[in-house]
């Protein structure tokens, strides 16, 4: 039996995590021979509805799953990829709690899971479950991003703007692009609480 195995790859927005899921997704298709099924939050229409798309133009096929994963929509996963040798799911950091149990039961089915999803959000908190599934990992990716402020290729944090300047408060969970958000390194970094000061 194959074993399992959990990749999490994360970062700021504008890091190229989708790209480097993808990128991996296709290594193992094309030289490894693996059977893939991807997934993505149904609500992240930005760049497709039925693939995953990176910033620098790579895609690959994926399902819309609704971001609220219920006991019916994990046993279509987990039916679904029965016979994959990887699942990956794109921008994770939108799912419910479910996604912590969904991703352990394909890693025990022998599955190797590739997940991406953001490291903080806009406050420079933990984002959904992604610091569990960092800590179910048996494979980590940090990538950072050119901070838009400095140029530092160092950026790690992702700052929510409105007319170009930093937010003070919003909802967590906003989709968006570049004309909402931008990545910044820790120097340039302005947490909500502090866009006063």
């Amino acid at each position: 039996m194959q074993t399992g195995r959990i990749t999490v790859i994360t970062g700021p927005m504008f890091s190229e995590k989708s790209g480097e899921l993808i990128r991996r997704c296709q290594k193992l298709i094309q030289f490894g021979r693996k059977k893939v099924v991807a997934y993505k939050p149904a609500e992240d229409d930005r760049f497709a509805q039925d693939e995953i798309v990176s910033r620098i133009g790579y895609r690959l096929p994926a399902h819309s799953i609704p971001r609220q994963l219920t006991p019916e929509s994990v046993e279509m996963i987990l039916t679904q990829t029965k016979d994959a040798d990887v699942v990956a799911f794109d921008e994770v950091q939108f799912f419910s709690s479910a996604i912590m149990e969904l991703v352990s039961e394909l890693a025990y089915c022998g599955k190797h899971v590739i997940v991406d999803g953001l490291n903080m959000d806009y406050r420079g908190k933990e984002f959904g479950y992604v610091g569990g599934l960092l800590a179910m990992a048996d494979d980590i990716e940090k990538l950072s991003a050119f901070c838009a402020v400095c140029g530092s290729p160092d950026a790690a944090f992702t700052q929510r703007i409105v007319n170009g300047e930093p937010v003070t408060l919003g909802p967590v969970v906003m989709i968006g692009d570049s004309e909402a958000y931008e990545p910044r390194c820790r120097c340039c970094f302005i947490p909500p609480h502090k866009v006063e000061c």
